[in-house]
């Protein structure tokens, strides 16, 4: 079992993983008017830069505040990085009017660990809380409006964010409530259920969540809905296998049951990489209309 998902780490750090500059603070033109600007949302010690960066497209300081898109990376929650694949996504929401930002956050072993002092949760989620709570802080002086935040995220990262979206112990700690995110768009994750997939012996969400179940329950996007509490909208894009689309329509049910908002596609023309890289792709319709039109729906 470690060979397969030894195998599976090694191909996303071959076709999925590219490094990014350590420099901090940088700005960089972008075609379209959109500049690139790299900052740090926070430092630890012993932590490289990088991994606790985020990248802002954004056009300037414009006369009306512009919505702002935060997208979370895959990759096991243990690869990965926010320049991956954003040719695409930038053309997009620049051409929606969007300010998109890219963060990066601190990775689990690349390889299966039991290592106890290794990176796991929270720590992955406590660092997406806090590049979402300097985003909240800072965008206003990128052109953002952070009346207007939605979170995207591809597989592990989709997890990242339905969490963030549902849990009151990231962004309610830090004083922004559920409800000031506007949506959340998770593109086919299977981690809506950390129990389940601990208890399948899935050894990414072990080596990223712990081999006890301590934190399993609470680490569960489906475990954090209940009513009488406002959440954002959620689209949620689903592909594979009938357990896999299962996992995604037990949350859409249980997002449905406690009132949330809810649009999901159904994307079997893709693999797992390849609805990722559809997103803004020209002339794609199957995801980036529907994503267009649950942003619209969010930022009205």
């Amino acid at each position: 079992m470690k060979s397969i998902y030894h195998f599976f780490f090694i191909f996303i750090a071959l076709f999925g993983f590219s490094s990014c500059s350590k420099n901090n603070n940088n700005v960089a033109p972008i075609a379209n008017n959109v500049t690139k600007s790299t900052i740090q949302y926070k430092s630890v010690n012993g932590v490289e830069a990088n991994l606790l960066s985020l990248d802002i497209y954004h056009f300037g300081q414009t006369s009306t505040k512009k919505p702002v898109v935060i997208y979370v990376h895959g990759g096991g929650f243990a690869l990965g990085d926010k320049v991956n694949n954003m040719t695409n996504k930038q053309n997009l929401f620049s051409s929606l009017d969007y300010i998109l930002v890219s963060i990066n956050y601190r990775l689990s072993p690349e390889i299966y660990s039991t290592d106890p002092d290794r990176v796991m949760y929270p720590t992955h989620h406590n660092d997406v809380a806090d590049a979402v709570m300097w985003v909240y802080d800072n965008i206003g002086n990128y052109g953002g409006n952070n009346q207007n935040i939605a979170l995207l995220g591809h597989s592990a990262g989709a997890q990242l964010v339905a969490l963030i979206g549902t849990s009151n112990l990231f962004l309610p700690t830090r004083g922004i409530n559920l409800n000031l995110i506007k949506g959340v768009a998770c593109i086919d994750t299977e981690g809506y259920d950390v129990v389940a997939r601990g208890n399948e012996n899935n050894q990414i969400y072990l080596n990223a969540f712990g081999q006890a179940n301590t934190f399993w329950f609470e680490a569960s996007p489906i475990n954090n809905l209940f009513s009488g509490t406002h959440y954002p909208k959620f689209f949620i894009a689903k592909r594979g296998s009938n357990t896999r689309i299962g996992y995604s329509n037990a949350f859409i049910s249980k997002l449905q049951s406690v009132g949330v908002l809810v649009r999901d596609v159904t994307a079997n023309q893709y693999d797992h990489e390849g609805i990722n890289d559809a997103i803004g792709a020209n002339g794609e319709t199957i995801v980036t209309e529907p994503l267009k039109s649950f942003f619209s729906e969010c930022f009205q």
